[in-house]
């Protein structure tokens, strides 16, 4: 076979040698000055994909690959380049793109510049707008939330809103009233999901209620309102049940009950120990002293009244962890510090 250019014999490209066919057929025709999209407020960059927090040589690359096509007849074409900075919104390009067809191999090298132009994304422009559709309500059930609680679920919800990496999710405003927390929500899946993880984290019930909002392109839009119930008790609390005295020692996803007077443990749907009681009492570490009568004693830190306790331990230990009502001292299975949160 031979060259229909220069009639030199050997592989030809199209009826060309492969020195003609580089010299006919360039890999891109570059424009002297293209524009890309960076909003102002988070650093994202547009494409034709849509708005992406990406590296900026990723998004330049990206931009060559969209903004300049391949020329017939080159069947691949990647590019590398060098950025150069010539003030804070306009770059220098020295690109090389690098052409295949079949096993040949051509290299273009340009220059070209680059406007980038301020701008917001949408997630910004909706922040800035304190756009929500979905609404998060954390309460207490028959009670408010202690602080505890409300740095607590502020910190889970912001940690997992900030680890989703979804420009999409974002909190537009935090409220803290009716003894609790309202979360203004950027869509109605994350509301729902971060009531799940709240439930699942802290024990509680959801519910949720939709309201029509409007409409979208022809579709119905709803807000809907997802309402987390923290349980009425926190590990740790005293409670009298069914005329039982008794320690919380679990909340999920059951209420755990421990019978401070027998040591037995119950478990009940939150639901099912509405009726409980708080009681007050003191949970502390305790002197132990096994008096020659055979009965146990434990002693109160401070005042260093000595009251019977039960149930009476297994062996002869020194010090326990006590909980001390009016009804007495009880033997307690958690530590002195037990949560309150």
């Amino acid at each position: 076979m031979f060259c229909v250019e220069c009639g030199a014999e050997g592989p030809t490209y199209q009826g060309l040698c492969a020195r003609d066919f580089l010299r006919k057929h360039p890999v891109v025709a570059p424009p002297e000055v293209l524009d890309i999209e960076r909003c102002s407020s988070c650093g994202s960059f547009r494409s034709k994909s849509g708005w992406s927090k990406i590296d900026r040589e990723l998004a330049l690359t990206g931009l060559l690959r969209e903004a300049i096509p391949k020329l017939s007849p080159w069947e691949r074409v990647t590019f590398t380049l060098v950025a150069r900075d010539e003030d804070a919104n306009n770059l220098s390009l020295t690109v090389k793109a690098l052409g295949r067809f079949e096993d040949l191999q051509s290299v273009q090298d340009f220059r070209v510049r680059v406007r980038i132009k301020p701008s917001l994304c949408d997630s910004c422009q909706k922040q800035r707008g304190r756009y929500f559709e979905g609404v998060l309500q954390v309460r207490g059930d028959g009670r408010d939330l202690t602080s505890q609680e409300m740095r607590a679920v502020r910190t889970l919800v912001s940690a997992r809103v900030d680890r989703a990496g979804d420009p999409a999710a974002f909190i537009s405003r935090i409220e803290e009233l009716h003894g609790g927390l309202d979360f203004y929500l950027s869509t109605n899946a994350l509301g729902k999901a971060l009531a799940r993880e709240l439930s699942e984290s802290f024990g509680g019930s959801v519910s949720s209620s939709p309201k029509l909002f409007g409409q979208k392109q022809g579709r119905e839009v709803y807000r809907v309102t997802s309402l987390v119930r923290l349980g009425a008790f926190h590990i740790g609390d005293v409670v009298r049940h069914k005329e039982s005295l008794a320690e919380v020692t679990s909340v999920r996803p059951f209420v755990v009950l421990r019978d401070l007077a027998t040591g037995e443990s119950r478990r009940f749907k939150p639901k099912d120990v509405r009726s409980a009681k708080r009681v007050d009492a003191e949970r502390f570490e305790a002197k132990i002293e096994h008096l020659e009568s055979g009965e146990v004693v434990a002693v109160h830190p401070e005042s260093e009244e000595a009251r019977p306790v039960r149930p009476p331990p297994k062996d002869r230990t020194v010090r326990a962890v006590v909980v001390w009502t009016q009804d007495g001292a009880f033997l307690s299975f958690l530590p002195p510090e037990a949560s309150k949160a």
